[in-house]
């Protein structure tokens, strides 16, 4: 790996500029990193669920769902030529074919597209190191340098930001004191899932929901019958709040798209975020309760409404719900901006200048069978968002670092199941590099033949793919000539990685499980493992130690989230929490592992470990560290722990319900 490449792939890693130069040096020695599953279908059956709802708008100030709706939304001039809907009339015709379509599908095929789900959410760590004067404390593990993601729990060295039981908690570190705890009753019906924070700002995004109940009465074959109807609507809702004033927080902005909330990322002062709603459509239906709504009251109180020409829709799409992009800066009052188009989302992936939203279309048996995905390209460029174009690959995605952008192309890993067999022996991977304009200009097939992909790392210009069926191999893949990606080498072990994290120009660490026969010629998962992987020459990749976690059955949230990761780089420390049940042990546990990484001898090391029987309100939800203290977080409770010793410091209950 040479120095011009490390230097990039050290972008994506988050050193601090005195990290990266130490590891140049080195090279030039040497000379050689969720939400919503649901979400993902809801679109074969949104129709038939929603066909009796309709929106409805209360009478109460100040409040999301009390305001009059505007005729239509400012939308910014569009760069491209992407087709839009040129009438409402055309919107209801396809409406209208979904319903019919809807109606005809099967329970089977219901089932089926049911029972398909993706993992959502691996990264790359942000980790600051800073020289001994600065502040040292964890970010978020990201997936893209100056690209944030939004979690339930930040900091900022001070102070501890906590999203728990419907209530976002501001708690001074140093004394384990609550500040302030912002609560949302139920009458305000607002749920808050993540956060943000950017200097004095603190952005808490969630769902916002409405609710309505009537009595009905109805003829039925000349019987009178009443029944009772519920109608309802949610909004994904961005709340900005000044927290100059810890113990007094304001709230300065509330910014809504219609639907649920997706995902979201922060970049500099704009936040992006996403929303799905899904359609409606039934005989009769008024025009404006078809179309989305948006609100921002840094202009207006007021509902706008998104007329259809602006709605961007591609014929071949078998997704029926809308998908709204809205971007807006945290410290002006610039309204709102928002792309909107037919279809919703899958996974998410951000660079600093553009946003991919991928869509897998199942084809008519609603599997992965024969299945494929198209990818979204959304510009991003001061809150203003532009859809760009759009681009198909085979296949389906394992999350969402199966994607990377670099040097302008989107490189983007698939597993590929053929056409009219669901039978796993016929399932193969690919590795498909697509330009500015979402072309392909390069490509591998059949990949691994059998197996399917576990995870995805992608670093300047090397890519690696950890695919498993029965041993996990790890394919390391030459990118440089984005035209001719090359598999350089290959190393199979027993057990998968399901995440992979850079460690430094050379190694990479690997978090996953140990397998073993279910009895039945199958494979099923036994305890954790992590590996330490020697990348240095790219022809032979080495598994140079490794370490089991737990006996027998071990799990862990770090399989499909990559936000649980504890990851300490000025001390080598690296642990995320877990539930597993040991040999000797009468009861399931949950806890904490935290390992220390000894790369001069070859070896992880337990430095700490904390257990506790499993119990939902104080099961550990993330583990952060500031300075020399640790902090374990759950439902009901934030502890501290001397990070040297592992030995506890103070226990603060949190308000309960």
């Amino acid at each position: 790996m040479n120095k011009d490449n490390y230097k990039k792939a050290l972008d994506q890693i988050h050193a601090s500029e005195e990290l990266k130069n130490k590891t140049i040096e080195k090279i030039e020695n040497k000379k050689t990193n969720p939400n919503y599953n649901y979400l993902k279908y809801l679109s074969a059956v949104a129709v038939i669920v929603i066909v009796c709802s309709v929106i409805f708008v209360k009478q109460k100030p100040n409040d999301i769902k009390n305001v009059a709706i505007d005729e239509q939304i400012t939308v910014e001039v569009k760069k491209n030529d992407l087709p839009r809907f040129k009438n409402i009339e055309e919107l209801k015709k396809i409406l209208d074919e979904n319903q019919k379509k809807s109606r005809g599908m099967t329970k089977k095929e219901m089932t089926l597209m049911d029972s398909f789900e993706t993992n959502s959410m691996q990264g790359v760590n942000q980790e600051d190191v800073k020289s001994v004067e600065d502040m040292d404390y964890s970010k978020t593990n990201i997936q893209v340098q100056n690209v944030d993601e939004a979690d339930i729990v930040k900091t900022d060295g001070t102070y501890i930001y906590y999203v728990v039981s419907g209530k976002v908690y501001i708690i001074e570190s140093k004394n384990l004191e609550i500040k302030s705890v912002i609560a949302y009753n139920s009458n305000n019906d607002y749920s808050p899932n993540e956060i943000y924070i950017n200097n004095n700002k603190l952005i808490v995004l969630g769902n916002y929901y409405e609710y309505e109940t009537n009595k009905n009465r109805a003829d039925e074959e000349e019987k009178v019958r009443d029944y009772v109807s519920v109608r309802s609507n949610s909004f994904a809702k961005a709340i900005v709040y000044d927290i100059s004033n810890k113990e007094n927080p304001i709230v300065e902005r509330e910014v809504s798209l219609d639907g649920n909330y997706i995902n979201s990322r922060m970049i500099g002062e704009n936040i992006y975020f996403i929303s799905v709603k899904p359609s409606r459509y039934y005989t009769n239906i008024k025009d404006d309760d078809i179309l989305p709504l948006v609100q921002d009251t840094a202009r207006t109180e007021k509902l706008k409404k998104i007329e259809c020409t602006d709605i961007a829709y591609f014929k071949d799409t078998n997704n029926y719900n809308f998908m709204l992009v809205g971007g807006f800066n945290i410290t002006n009052d610039e309204e709102v901006n928002v792309e909107t188009f037919f279809g919703a989302s899958d996974e998410i992936y951000a660079s600093e200048n553009n946003l991919y939203i991928t869509q897998i279309n199942y084809g008519e048996h609603y599997s992965h069978n024969g299945c494929k995905t198209t990818i979204y390209k959304f510009n991003l460029s001061n809150s203003h968002i532009n859809l760009q174009c759009k681009g198909e690959v085979n296949g389906y995605l394992n999350n969402q670092f199966s994607m990377d952008e670099y040097n302008g192309n989107l490189r983007i890993a698939t597993t590929v199941y053929k056409e009219n067999t669901l039978e796993e022996a016929n399932t193969s991977n690919e590795l498909i590099v697509l330009d500015k304009d979402l072309k392909e200009i390069g490509k591998i097939e059949n990949l691994a033949v059998g197996e399917k992909i576990y995870s995805v790392r992608f670093i300047g210009k090397i890519g690696y793919i950890v695919t498993f069926k029965q041993i996990d191999p790890l394919f390391v893949i030459d990118l440089e000539n984005p035209e001719k990606p090359e598999i350089k080498g290959e190393l199979k072990i027993p057990g998968y990685s399901s995440y992979l994290h850079p460690y430094d120009e050379t190694h990479i660490i690997g978090i996953g499980y140990n397998t073993k026969s279910n009895g039945h010629g199958g494979i099923t998962n036994d305890n954790m493992k992590l590996s330490m992987f020697d990348v240095s020459d790219l022809e032979r990749p080495k598994e140079i130690f490794n370490i089991d976690v737990g006996e027998g059955y071990t799990y862990s949230d770090i399989s499909y989230n990559h936000k649980v990761l504890f990851y300490n780089k000025n001390k080598d420390l690296i642990g995320f929490p877990l539930t597993y049940r040991e040999l000797k042990a009468k009861d399931d546990r949950n806890g904490f592992i935290m390992l220390k990484i000894n790369l001069e001898e070859n070896k992880f090391e337990k430095y700490g470990e904390i257990l506790q029987k499993i119990d939902y309100r104080t099961n550990i939800d993330r583990v952060i560290y500031i300075q020399d203290t640790l902090y374990t977080l759950s439902e009901t409770e934030i502890i501290s722990y001397n990070l040297n010793t592992v030995e506890k410091i103070k226990t603060l209950k949190l308000e309960e319900e």
